[in-house]
């Protein structure tokens, strides 16, 4: 068994839709290690990328020590590309109860222009800083050296390239320009190394145990009366402007009423009527998008958090007025939110759509499937038909 600890959902699933291609049972869980699972590839999401500190360090040590009576080939540490999240935090408890003397992390993904040169973190040779990421509501980026990234001290980690000699323990950050750069950090791998990184290393990961690949036999079925509600979480830019310029023309968009933005607590009648002219959209359009425009909540103390709730609370009412047959979601944050609100928490992946667009079918469930992506990732224009 390959085991994964993925810190939010997104990048979970999109572990899960890599492995698609390959002859393995792959399980995706938002609970602890089952001990009675008989999965090649298991994806345990702890959504601790959401969580305080505190809360997110208890979390990796239950889950840890669950999946360790497990007794995996295998684990790999998934986090986020960019470095948010409470990583060497969490990686310093993986590391003790592991038993390993040290953490490779490599998170760039030269795919999509993420880079680390020099100890420093680019996207498309901009500094990323000088990025949308730089204004991320929970862990903005001020900085693009890596170390200030990570929220650390400068002599808590190690810069290395993969041609250099590496400590014996402690956390060791690699630079990476290109997939080369990735398979020789893959190759620099021995057993006291927990790897630690983003989607890129894992897929070259995959691709140096020589698994027999395979064919898929899923079969995309596109019914008339097929409903697909989408929930959008992202504070990217891009993401902001497409629903925007669907809501200019009259497209099917329910943006989250002023009055639910600044409600502190109650107004279960202000949840009903939004989530009723969603339901009305889903008759109209068969696809409605539910999202936050941004203007509306310049005038009122409100977290990320409690945006992700509210969002999670009208969804819950929609499921229970209309079947929905598809649950589009973009951002982890906001997935996780909302699946822990309709209490799903196992998925089996069926389908990549494009990159790290990764479609699920909700285990338990007849009939509903599950799309995530994060933020910043584009949805394929096929699946974003409006």
């Amino acid at each position: 068994m390959i085991a994964v600890i993925a810190d939010d959902l997104t990048g979970a699933a999109e572990i899960g839709g890599l492995a698609l291609k390959y002859d393995l049972k792959i399980e995706l869980t938002t609970t602890t290690a089952d001990l009675n699972s008989t999965a090649d590839l298991l994806i345990i999401c702890t959504d601790t990328r959401s969580m305080s500190k505190h809360e997110a360090l208890k979390v990796t040590e239950e889950i840890t020590a669950a999946l360790i009576k497990l007794k995996p080939k295998f684990i790999f540490k998934k986090i986020d590309s960019v470095l948010r999240g409470h990583i060497v935090d969490e990686v310093e408890i993986h590391i003790k109860q592991l038993g390993v003397s040290k953490a490779l992390i490599v998170p760039a993904n030269p795919q999509f222009g993420r880079i680390i040169k020099q100890g420093h973190y680019y996207i498309d040779d901009l500094p990323i800083h000088l990025t949308s990421f730089a204004h991320d509501p929970e862990f903005p980026m001020a900085s693009h050296q890596v170390h200030n990234m990570l929220r650390v001290d400068e002599a808590k980690v190690h810069l290395k390239n993969h041609t250099d000699e590496l400590p014996e323990t402690g956390f060791i950050v690699g630079n990476c320009e290109n997939k080369d750069d990735l398979k020789a950090w893959v190759n620099k791998l021995d057993k006291g190394t927990l790897l630690v990184g983003g989607v890129g290393i894992f897929a070259v990961l995959l691709e140096s145990l020589g698994l027999e690949k395979q064919v898929s036999s899923y079969k995309n079925t596109n019914q008339t009366e097929y409903l697909k509600l989408f929930v959008c979480g992202s504070t990217q830019d891009n993401s902001r402007q497409l629903i925007r310029r669907i809501a200019e023309i009259n497209g099917p968009v329910a943006y989250m009423p002023i009055e639910i933005v600044a409600l502190a607590k109650n107004g279960a009648y202000l949840f009903d009527n939004w989530a009723d002219e969603i339901v009305s959209l889903l008759k109209i359009y068969k696809s409605a998008i539910v999202a936050i425009d941004e203007s509306s909540t310049n005038n009122f103390e409100v977290t990320a958090a409690d945006l992700r709730d509210k969002k999670a609370k009208v969804v819950e009412k929609v499921f229970h007025k209309i079947a929905i047959n598809e649950l589009l979601i973009e951002g982890g944050a906001t997935a996780a939110a909302i699946i822990n609100r309709l209490n799903f928490s196992k998925f089996s992946p069926v389908e990549e759509l494009g990159p790290g667009v990764i479609k699920m079918k909700v285990d338990g469930v007849d009939d509903l499937f599950l799309t995530v992506k994060p933020g910043s990732y584009q949805w394929p224009a096929n699946t974003w038909s409006f």
